[in-house]
């Protein structure tokens, strides 16, 4: 396993920087994309191959998967690297979006026959996947699910809706959570997968496109009428699907406050130069201290949170119980992201203001991180029920 960040993990992070400076932008420029466009599937085809040639695609993987076991601290490092960039596909590189970063938490729950037809082509590059909890009126209380399934025969019947599900739009099946119910008993909570429907097969139906103050058109609904879904394709038990998503969380949160860490630094990092060649009254902006200070702020949150998120990421790949570092690190960074974004908006003015300037796009983008993956309030009742456990 990759880890620390010894010399192969250089090598790789390097490695990756060249890929996205000579691969990645000039396709991105050649192919005219925008992250608030849709975003062809030819585009997604070749950064998912060029990648697993590279390497990176799958990398959370264990090697008979094709990948290479890394650390989820090596994770977070490309993963942050990748954010940093601002590139268009980066959420694609490392199979973020639909990817094996959906189901390298789950290996082990899925049987032999599943990993054949689900899980083998999602780490090959081959098929898209997404992970279904939320609906309109279960977001951060997953115990309020209304999306049912009821026994039939060899097969469930699943009715209901997911909502503003992340990379529904590409997605070939989804992993759903559905509330079971069972006659005679309590209903529980328990994971499905289900495939897209077509018209020679029962699934789901993709509805409306979600599109957030992002512009990014990556988010769906997913609905479900009567939708058949064979027995053989519950994940686990049933009955254990939250506890699948559970087992997910402290990693997902830990690497999504990387992402938010990268896009802080890539915020700064067009801050400083914007600063140095912006001419007012005669000289640079960056000769006014307030600009200075502002500029010190960033950099000082952008240090602590990352400080923070690795110290986590560390002890969570010595296979400690991280809950609530976890949550405090995408707590905190998630805050973090969006003061820097603030700040980089008040250096550049009415030039950040202005629509489609990378600066704009990242303002309304930091502003999701509040509330996905567990609202700060969330994090906040997390951290403090752990603090006030017997």
């Amino acid at each position: 396993m990759l880890t620390t960040l010894g010399e192969d993990l250089k090598v790789l992070r390097a490695k990756l920087q060249d890929f996205i400076q000579t691969e990645l932008f000039p396709y991105e420029q050649e192919h005219q994309l925008n992250a608030e466009e849709d975003i062809p599937r030819e585009a997604i085809k070749w950064v998912r191959q060029r990648s697993r040639e590279l390497g990176f695609y799958g990398i959370n993987l264990p090697i008979e998967y094709g990948g290479q076991d890394i650390s989820l601290k090596g994770l977070c490092l490309l993963k942050e690297e990748l954010a940093r960039s601002g590139a268009v596909l980066w959420g694609q590189v490392l199979g973020e979006i639909g990817g094996p970063l959906r189901i390298g938490q789950m290996l082990e729950s899925f049987t032999k026959e599943q990993n054949e037809k689900y899980v083998i082509p999602v780490a090959a590059g081959d098929a898209s996947c997404c992970f279904a909890l939320t609906e309109p009126n279960a977001g951060s209380d997953a115990f309020a699910i209304e999306t049912t399934a009821v026994r039939d025969g060899e097969d469930y019947i699943l009715t209901g809706k997911k909502h503003f599900i992340s990379a529904a739009p590409y997605a070939d099946f989804a992993i759903v959570i559905a509330k079971e119910l069972v006659d005679g008993e309590k209903p529980r909570v328990t994971a499905f997968l289900v495939d897209k429907k077509t018209p020679h097969h029962s699934g789901f139906e993709l509805g409306n496109i979600q599109v957030p103050i992002s512009g990014e058109r990556i988010h769906a609904e997913l609905i479900f009428k009567q939708c058949r879904v064979p027995a053989t394709n519950i994940i686990g038990a049933p009955g254990k699907g939250l506890l699948l998503g559970l087992k997910r969380i402290n990693t997902n949160r830990a690497s999504h406050a990387a992402g938010f860490v990268g896009m802080a630094q890539h915020l700064l990092d067009l801050s400083v130069e914007q600063a140095k060649k912006r001419v007012q009254f005669g000289r640079p902006i960056a000769d006014f201290q307030a600009i200075q200070h502002m500029l010190a702020e960033m950099a000082t949150d952008i240090y602590a949170a990352r400080c923070m998120v690795y110290d986590v990421v560390e002890k969570i790949d010595r296979g400690e119980e991280e809950r609530a570092g976890a949550s405090m690190a995408k707590l905190f960074a998630s805050e973090v992201v969006n003061r820097v974004a603030d700040k980089a908006i008040q250096i550049f003015g009415s030039q950040g203001l202005v629509k489609g300037h990378p600066v704009e796009k990242m303002y309304r983008s930091s502003r999701m991180y509040r509330i996905l993956t567990g609202t700060s309030e969330i994090q906040k009742n997390t951290i403090a029920k752990e603090l006030l456990r017997d």
